[in-house]
């Protein structure tokens, strides 16, 4: 008999396996503790309840259902994982050290569909959703690398995949992942990253879980996001600014906008000057991040216009930040995952 994902079943399904195996209901806790905080990779490991309980539960589920393929460490300290799921797909996470914490970027599906042109997921193209399980597996096994939940601060979906076109798996994943019995990471730490699936922007803001949401934005017009962003085209800016304006906000917490800043595309003051026009009344910050070669046709700024950029946001008010790209020698920076076949091309590869 095949095992079952661990990581697939809601915190109330996995409740009620364990009832019909020990009625005793400090059981789950045990459980949760062993797999959520501390990483177990094993029943075995969970010393503290009988063995006999051990033995069963791993009959029927499995803690590690992802394969490691292979593990990149970056010269910054970044980690990009590539799993093998149980179909022979393959995903890629990306875990990012910066001081006194880690951030991981979670992939939502195999491949992407979205078709972004500077994105080297794109040219995989969309292969399938990924399950509740193969979603909150990859923050189990970071976990693990890091020996204890406390060692992983952030969670971040803009891995591979547009996370709004699976929110059937995402959102019983998010609930998992703030559940104070499950991963219990607060709202503050968990951004949710679109390209602008509106629809998905409007379901996540019914949903009411108060997670980040992070827009990717990269062009001050319709005319520039038609070319890099095809969503665009379904869904223009107007629309976009719309879904984005209605997104629920607590107290001090702002949208994000990443914008990928593309030599000759969309890099001139006067396109900074219509993208603080763009945001003008919206709590937001802007990350502005150099272009990260791919395979694709696009080239990265020259030098210091990332930071001429910045410094026409901020002239207009808006709060905006450079973000250093990690992790590019191992193909883990933005834009670049890209998982194909083991043994055959590395993820970032060219």
């Amino acid at each position: 008999m095949m095992k079952r994902n661990f990581f697939d079943l809601k915190l109330s399904d996995l409740s009620g396996v364990l009832s019909d195996m020990d009625p005793k209901p400090f059981r789950l806790g045990q459980v949760l503790r062993w797999a959520y905080v501390m990483g177990a990779d094993g029943f075995d490991l969970m010393t503290d309840m009988p063995k006999d309980l051990r033995d069963k539960l791993d009959e029927v589920l499995d803690l590690s259902p992802m394969a490691v393929l292979d593990e990149l460490r970056s010269r910054d300290g970044s980690v990009k994982w590539l799993y093998g799921l149980h179909d022979g797909e393959l995903v890629e996470s990306v875990m990012i050290r910066e001081e006194g914490h880690n951030t991981l970027c979670v992939s939502t599906q195999a491949g992407c569909g979205m078709g972004c042109t500077f994105c080297e997921t794109a040219t995989v193209g969309l292969r399938r959703n990924l399950s509740l399980g193969e979603i909150t597996a990859q923050v189990a096994y970071a976990i693990r690398t890091l020996e204890g939940r406390n060692r992983l601060r952030n969670l971040v979906f803009m891995g591979m995949g547009e996370p709004l076109k699976n929110l059937d798996a995402l959102v019983p994943a998010l609930e998992n992942i703030l559940d104070p019995s499950g991963f219990d990471y607060s709202p503050r730490r968990v951004t949710v990253s679109t390209c602008g699936w509106v629809p998905g922007i409007v379901r996540l803001a019914k949903e009411g879980l108060g997670v980040n949401l992070a827009i990717s934005l990269n062009a001050p017009d319709d005319s520039i996001r038609d070319l890099l962003m095809p969503v665009n085209r379904k869904y223009p800016l107007a629309q976009l600014m719309e879904a984005v304006r209605a997104y629920p906000l607590r107290p001090r917490q702002r949208i994000t906008f990443e914008y990928v800043i593309i030599g000759g595309i969309n890099d001139s003051d006067e396109h900074a000057l219509k993208v603080a026009g763009l945001l003008r009344g919206i709590p937001s910050k802007i990350n502005l991040i150099s272009y990260n070669e791919t395979s694709a046709r696009f080239r990265k700024p020259e030098e210091g216009r990332i930071e001429g950029f910045q410094r026409v946001l901020l002239s207009r008010g808006c709060l905006a930040t450079i973000r250093r790209s990690r992790g590019e020698e191992i193909g883990a920076a933005c834009g670049q995952l890209r998982a194909l076949s083991k043994g055959t091309v590395h993820a970032g590869e060219k």
